[in-house]
C-alpha cells in the first residue's frame, strides 16, 4: 500500500476500544488484542518490568491498544492480562521475536508515561481578570473595606494600590478560577489572614450559629448536634451582602509534619530552590561563508519568583458551603495569594538578546573565547557592531551546522469491520512525518546574565513588555477549605495523611493501568485532591494560658466536584471509581469510610481549559476524607475494603 493510500485510511481513536469487538456493550475500555505465541514455545514465567508510571504499578499502556490477552504457556487456555511493553520485554528475553514481530514493533514506538498537568492557573487568572475587566462583574471593595483588609495584613500601603475593578468584594466575581496545580511545600503561606464576616470558625455542623453570632459571646459553648435525620437549620444573614457585615479578620499558622518540616529545612531543597535557568542561543549560519555565530547557553543567575510566601488572605461565606458532615463543614473560599506564586514572572527575551550581544561584542573585541583567531579583524569599536549583533567566529574555527531526517511512516492495524459479511479494516493509528533534526559541532559560550524578570505588580517590566503602571499584587484562586468541630481529632489525622500520601496519588499520569481485581484498563487521574496547607489560630499556638473561644483549625484543599450518584455512572466510571480505592491500596493505605459522599467528580480533563473541559463525557473522579485512612496492616484490611467497594457499586457476588 503507497503512502497515498495510508494517509486515506480512517484513524482510529486510540483511547476507545471499538463496541463491534468483544461484545463488551457500551464499555469503552476493555482489552482487544491477543498476543501472538510460538506454540512450542517457552512458558513465561514472570514478565520483566517494563514500562510505568509514576506508581509503580506494572501493567501499563499509553493506549487501549497496548494492552493484551497474553499465553504464559503457549497453546494453553490459561490466560493473563500484560501490557506491549512488557509482553515484548518477555519476548526478548526468551528470544521469541517473530511470531508476534509487529506486537514488538508497536511496542517499541509506544508513548512513555509522563504527568500531565492541569491547565496553567497563571492563564486561567489572566484570562479571567482580562474578562472582569472587560464586563465588571464583580463588585469592587469600598475603601474603607480596603483599608481595613490592609490593616490584618500589617500592609495596608501596598493592598491599597490596585487598579480599578480591584480589589473586588469576595465572591462578588463568577470568573475566579479553582486552582488545581500542584504548590510545592515552600509555597504554602506561612500565615493566613481568615476573613470571616459570618464567625463559621466557630463550626457547630447541626445550628446555624446565628444564635452565637447575635449575642457576640464568642466564647459561649454551642449546643449538641442535632438528630443525624434532621437537616441543620439554614442560617437566617446566608444572603446577606459581604459588605454589609464587619470583616472579622482571624490570624492562622501554617502547620506541617514533622516530615514536611524537616523537608524545608534540608539542604537538599536549599540546593533545588538555588537552580537557575538558562536559555540555549543557537549557532546560526547564513550560507555566506564569513563563518558562524557560536552555540551561547544563557545562565540567568537572578531567581525568578519567592521561594517563601509570608502570608495569605483567604474568605468564606456560608452561602458558598459545600458540605456539611458529622464531625466538619467544607466551604468553597476565595484564596488570595501572592501574584508570582500563581502568575510567573517572566523574561524579556529582547533584553536577554540585547545583553547576550552586547557580552559577546566585547568578547569579540578583546579576542576572547571564541574569538581568539578573529581579534584585530574588524575595529574594536562599539559603533561597528549592529544592534544584537553576535559577531561570528573565524571561518577557521572548526564549527558547524547540519540537518538530519527521518521519515516514520504511518502505523496502521488491521481490525475487524464494523458491519458483518465485511472483510477486516485496516485503520490509521499514527500518522506518518518527518523528524528534522539540527546538530551543532563547535565552540560553546557559557554566558552569566544579571536579567530582571518581568514583575509588572512591583514595577518591575522593561520597555519591550506593555505593562499597566499599577498592576495587580496579588491573585484569586478558589479552593475548599474544611474545618471541624471542637475536640474532633479527625481534622488534623487527615491534614497527617495527605502529607504522608506518596506524590503519585496527587498526580495525573498519561495512560492506563490494569489494577487486580480490575480486568480492563483504567485512566490515571489523580486519586486525592491537592493539599494547601493545614492552618491553626495563632491565638491556640502561643502556649498554655487563658482559655480561648474555640476556632476550628482550616485545611485547604483542592475543590474536585460533587459527590457521585451511581444511578449516572456507566461501567467504565465505575470501573474508575473502584480503582481509586484499589490505587490507594497499591500506595499501601486503607480509606474505612467507603461511601459515595466520599467519591467526587468534575469535568475533566483538567488539562484542558475550562470551557473544554466535559467535551465527550470525560470526567475526572476524587477520592476524599481521610480522616480515618490508615496504613494497610493486612492483607485482610485490603480483601475487606476490596468487598465494601463491590458492595458498594454492585459488583462480584453483589450484582444485581
Amino acid at each position: 500500500m503507497s503512502d497515498a493510500e495510508v494517509e486515506r485510511l480512517p484513524v482510529l481513536d486510540l483511547h476507545r476500544s471499538p463496541a463491534h469487538v468483544g461484545n463488551k456493550g457500551n464499555k469503552r475500555r476493555f482489552v482487544l488484542r491477543g498476543w501472538t505465541r510460538n506454540p512450542d514455545g517457552p512458558v513465561v514465567r514472570e514478565s520483566p518490568k517494563a514500562k510505568a508510571a509514576g506508581n509503580g504499578l506494572p501493567i501499563w499502556g499509553a493506549t487501549m491498544y497496548d494492552f493484551y490477552i497474553f499465553r504464559r504457556i503457549p497453546g494453553s487456555n490459561y490466560i493473563t492480562l500484560t501490557s506491549g511493553s512488557r509482553a515484548a520485554a518477555a519476548m526478548r528475553d526468551i528470544g521469541e521475536l517473530d511470531w508476534a514481530a509487529d506486537e514488538i514493533a508497536w511496542a517499541d514506538k509506544e508513548d512513555e508515561p509522563v504527568v500531565v498537568h492541569p491547565s496553567d492557573i497563571g492563564v486561567e487568572i489572566v484570562r479571567a481578570e482580562a474578562a472582569e475587566a472587560g464586563s465588571k462583574s464583580g463588585k469592587s471593595m469600598f475603601p474603607t473595606a480596603q483599608t481595613a483588609i490592609g490593616r490584618a495584613a500589617a500592609d495596608e500601603d501596598c493592598r491599597s494600590k490596585y487598579i480599578a475593578p480591584w480589589p473586588l468584594i469576595p465572591f462578588s466575581s463568577k470568573m475566579t478560577p479553582t486552582i488545581h496545580q500542584k504548590l510545592e511545600l515552600q509555597l504554602l503561606p506561612q500565615k493566613l489572614f481568615v476573613h470571616d464576616p459570618w464567625k463559621l470558625l466557630f463550626v457547630n455542623v447541626g445550628k446555624s450559629q446565628t444564635e452565637t453570632e447575635a449575642s457576640g459571646n464568642e466564647g459561649e459553648e454551642e449546643g449538641t448536634e442535632e438528630p443525624k435525620n434532621k437537616e441543620p437549620k439554614k442560617r437566617q444573614d446566608t444572603g446577606a451582602k459581604w459588605t454589609a457585615k464587619e470583616d472579622i479578620v482571624r490570624v492562622y499558622n501554617l502547620k506541617l509534619s514533622e516530615a514536611n518540616t524537616a523537608y524545608l529545612k534540608s539542604d537538599w531543597l536549599t540546593a533545588e530552590l538555588a537552580k537557575l535557568p538558562s536559555i540555549t542561543i543557537e549557532a546560526k549560519d547564513d550560507g555566506s561563508g564569513s563563518g558562524i555565530t557560536p552555540e551561547i547557553i544563557a545562565q540567568i543567575i537572578t531567581a525568578p519568583g519567592p521561594h517563601v510566601v509570608p502570608e495569605a488572605h483567604l474568605y468564606i461565606s456560608p452561602a458558598h458551603k459545600i458540605g456539611v458532615g458529622h464531625h466538619s463543614a467544607v466551604y468553597e473560599a476565595e484564596w488570595e495569594l501572592p501574584r508570582p506564586v500563581l502568575v510567573p514572572s517572566e523574561l524579556c527575551m529582547e533584553c536577554l538578546m540585547e545583553e547576550v550581544a552586547e557580552k559577546m561584542q566585547g568578547r569579540h573585541m578583546r579576542g576572547e573565547f571564541p574569538y581568539e583567531s578573529s581579534h584585530g579583524a574588524r575595529p574594536p569599536q562599539k559603533s561597528a557592531y549592529r544592534a544584537r549583533e553576535i559577531p561570528k567566529m573565524d571561518p577557521s574555527v572548526a564549527a558547524s551546522i547540519r540537518w538530519s531526517e527521518q521519515f516514520v511512516p504511518a502505523m496502521t492495524v488491521v481490525m475487524p469491520h464494523p458491519e458483518k459479511d465485511h472483510k477486516p479494516q485496516q485503520y490509521v493509528t499514527r500518522p506518518s512525518k518527518f523528524i528534522r533534526t539540527r546538530h551543532y559541532e563547535g565552540p560553546i559560550v557559557q554566558l552569566d546574565l544579571d536579567l530582571k524578570w518581568q514583575i509588572p505588580a512591583s514595577g518591575t517590566f522593561c520597555v519591550h513588555l506593555e505593562g499597566p503602571p499599577q498592576a495587580l499584587h496579588t491573585a484569586r484562586v478558589r479552593v475548599a477549605a474544611k474545618l471541624s468541630i471542637e475536640h474532633d481529632l479527625h481534622l488534623g489525622r487527615e491534614a497527617e495523611r495527605y502529607q504522608s500520601f506518596p506524590q503519585h496519588l496527587s498526580e495525573h499520569w498519561s495512560g492506563y493501568n490494569i489494577i487486580p481485581p480490575l480486568h480492563d484498563p483504567v485512566p490515571l487521574g489523580a486519586v486525592v485532591p491537592q493539599f494547601y496547607g493545614y492552618y491553626v489560630p495563632e491565638t491556640q499556638t502561643k502556649g498554655p494560658g487563658t482559655k480561648m473561644p474555640y476556632l476550628s483549625p482550616i485545611m485547604l484543599l483542592e475543590n474536585c466536584g460533587i459527590p457521585v450518584d451511581p444511578k449516572t455512572l456507566d461501567e467504565d466510571d465505575i470501573d474508575e471509581c473502584c480503582a481509586l480505592f484499589y490505587r490507594l491500596h497499591e500506595a499501601k493505605y486503607v480509606h474505612n469510610s467507603t461511601a459515595t459522599r466520599n467519591i467526587v467528580v468534575q469535568p475533566g480533563p483538567l488539562s484542558e481549559l475550562p470551557e473544554k473541559r466535559g467535551m465527550g463525557s470525560t470526567k475526572s473522579f476524587r477520592l476524599i476524607d481521610f480522616g480515618r485512612t490508615e496504613r494497610v496492616q493486612s492483607g485482610l484490611d485490603r480483601s475487606r475494603e476490596e468487598m465494601e467497594v463491590h458492595k458498594l457499586f454492585h459488583r462480584g457476588v453483589f450484582v444485581r
